[in-house]
C-alpha cells in the first residue's frame, strides 16, 4: 500500500454520532431521529462505510448532494433511506425514482418531472419528496409564501408523497442565534399555512451541525448533522459543549533524508532558505492528494522518529508515544511531495511515520490547517482525494 493514506477511525465516528444524538431532543424531551450527511464521499471519509456505521448507530437515513452519490451507495449495498439535498436536473428524475432517493423540491417544474418519472417507472410507486423552503439561506427553496400552494400541488400528485418539509440555517454556528430563531419562526409559519390547506407536511427538519450543537429548539422532527459527525465544529464561534473526535488521520512516511547547509534553499521558487545546517526529509504527498499548497512554509506535521523497520504495529505505537514531535513544512508543497525540516540533530530515517493531520492532540488537526489557509475543516477533509487509499480502523 502507498505510504500516504487516510486512516478512518470508526470508533471516533461512532462516538461523534452518539454524542450528537444525545443532544437531540423534541419539545417534549423525546429523542429526535437524525439523518447523517454523507455527501462528497462522506466528506472524504468514504460514503459507504460512513453510511453503514450511521445506520448501525440509529440514523434513519443519510443525505447526498448528487444522484451519482446516491447511485454509489446503492451499488455498495446501502439499503436505507437516501435524501437528495441538492436540486438535480429534470433529466435525472428517472434515475432518482429507480434508485429510491428522496429529493428536495422547490418548484413546479421539478415536481412535475419527478411525478412523470415515478408514473413512468417499471414499477410505479409514490416517490417521497421533501419541500425545501428558503427562510434565509438564499440558496435553494421556495419562498415561505409559496410553500402552501406548492405543498398542495405535491399532495395532489398521485405518484408523489410529501414526506417532509425542511429549511437550512446559514448562521446556526454563530455566537448570535437571533437570525436562526427568525428563520425558525418563518418556517413554522409556513408550515402552518400548509396545514391550513389540509395538507400534512410530514417530517419537519432543519438542524445542521451548528443547530444540532447549539439551538435546542431547532431539532423539530429530525436533524441533519454533517461536519460534526466527522469530528469538527462548524466554526470557532460555537461553544465546545460536546467532545468531538476527528475521524480522519492523514499519514505518510519519510522516503528520503538529506542534509542541507546554511544558505541552501528547498523546493520551487526557493521560498525557504536554511538558517543553519539541518536535516530535510521528503514526504510523498502533495497538493494532488489534497494537501493544500497554501500550507507551504506554514504547516507543521507530527514526526515519529526511532521506529524499527518491520516492527509490529503495537511496538511502533509504543515507540511513537515516546518520540513524536512537531516539525515545520519547508519550501513549496509540490504536486506529489513536500519537505520538512527535522533539525540539525534529528535521527530521522527513511520509513519514519508522519501525521499531516488527525485526532492526535499532539499534532495538527484539520481545523488547524484550515485556519492556516483561511478556510474551514469541511474543505480540508473533503479535498483528500481518491489517490489516497482509505484504511478503516474499528477501534474495537
Amino acid at each position: 500500500m502507498r505510504a500516504t493514506r487516510a486512516i478512518i477511525h470508526l470508533d471516533n465516528l461512532r462516538h461523534n454520532i452518539r454524542s450528537i444524538a444525545g443532544r437531540l431532543r423534541s419539545a417534549g424531551g423525546a429523542p429526535v431521529p437524525f439523518i447523517v450527511a454523507v455527501k462528497a464521499d462522506g466528506y472524504g471519509h468514504g460514503a459507504g462505510r460512513v453510511a453503514s456505521v450511521a445506520r448501525e448507530e440509529g440514523a434513519e437515513g443519510v443525505g447526498v448532494a448528487t444522484v451519482e452519490e446516491g447511485a454509489h451507495l446503492r451499488d455498495v449495498g446501502f439499503p436505507g433511506r437516501i435524501l437528495l439535498y441538492s436540486i438535480a436536473l429534470a433529466e435525472e428524475a428517472a434515475a432518482i425514482v429507480e434508485l429510491g432517493l428522496e429529493p428536495f423540491v422547490a418548484d413546479r417544474h421539478y415536481v412535475r418531472a419527478l411525478a412523470e418519472a415515478a408514473e413512468g417507472s417499471a414499477a410505479p410507486r409514490a416517490l417521497p419528496v421533501h419541500l425545501k423552503i428558503d427562510t434565509g439561506m438564499g440558496r435553494i427553496g421556495c419562498r415561505p409564501e409559496e410553500a402552501a400552494e406548492l405543498a398542495a400541488e405535491i399532495s395532489g400528485e398521485r405518484w408523489l408523497n410529501l414526506a417532509g418539509v425542511c429549511t437550512h440555517f446559514p448562521a446556526a454556528d454563530s455566537d448570535d442565534q437571533s437570525f436562526t430563531y427568525q428563520q425558525l419562526e418563518r418556517f413554522q409559519q409556513a408550515v402552518e399555512t400548509i396545514r391550513s390547506r389540509g395538507v400534512d407536511p410530514g417530517c419537519l427538519h432543519a438542524a445542521n451541525s451548528g443547530a444540532c450543537l447549539e439551538v435546542d429548539d431547532a431539532s423539530l422532527d429530525s436533524a441533519r448533522p454533517g461536519i460534526s459527525v466527522y469530528g469538527y465544529y462548524p466554526s470557532h464561534d460555537q461553544r465546545r459543549a460536546v467532545e468531538l473526535k476527528p475521524v480522519m488521520e492523514l499519514e505518510s512516511r519519510v522516503v528520503f533524508v538529506k542534509s542541507v547547509d546554511e544558505g541552501e534553499t528547498v523546493s520551487y521558487g526557493r521560498t525557504w532558505t536554511a538558517s543553519r545546517r539541518t536535516r530535510i526529509a521528503t514526504i510523498p504527498a502533495g497538493y494532488a492528494d489534497g494537501y493544500n499548497r497554501l500550507l507551504s512554509n506554514r504547516a507543521e506535521v507530527l514526526l515519529f522518529t526511532g521506529e524499527v523497520a518491520g516492527a509490529s504495529e503495537s511496538a511502533m505505537n509504543r515507540s511513537e508515544s515516546r518520540t513524536a514531535r512537531r516539525v515545520p513544512v519547508v519550501g513549496r508543497i509540490c504536486m506529489d511531495q513536500f519537505m520538512i525540516d527535522c533539525g540539525p540533530d534529528s535521527n530521522v530515517r527513511v520509513g519514519d511515520r508522519v501525521v499531516l493531520f488527525g485526532p492526535d492532540p499532539r499534532g495538527p488537526d484539520a481545523e488547524e490547517l484550515a485556519d492556516l489557509v483561511g478556510t474551514i475543516p469541511y474543505e480540508v477533509v473533503s479535498q483528500i482525494n481518491h489517490r489516497v487509499p482509505r484504511v478503516y480502523h474499528s477501534g474495537r
